[in-house]
């Protein structure tokens, strides 16, 4: 498994269910999240879908790489979900 940062973007509309949304997504590819720390609601320096706030989800997660490809076309085709980003953390090397 590998460490990634994963930042999502989703509608503010019914923030609770869209967190939920995102989790279900995650725990169906065996993901786990070892930190959550959720930014809240902003405003969204340019309109995406006709939004101008969102909320924002940020985590970092652990995951097989092979996951991450079917988590992307599960966010992808989910209307709540804005944008998303992964970021691969690098392991830290010990002398």
């Amino acid at each position: 498994m590998k460490n990634y940062e994963l930042t999502v973007i989703v509608r503010n509309r019914d923030v609770e269910n869209r967190k939920q949304e995102v989790k279900d997504i995650l725990a169906k590819h065996g993901v786990i999240i070892t930190k959550e720390d959720h930014w809240g609601q902003r405003k969204l320096a340019y309109e995406i879908d006709r939004e101008k706030e969102a909320y924002y989800m940020y985590m970092q997660i652990q995951a097989q790489p092979d996951a991450i490809d079917k988590i992307k076309k599960d966010f992808g085709i989910n209307f709540n979900i804005l944008r998303y980003l992964f970021v691969l953390l690098e392991d830290k090397k010990t002398a």
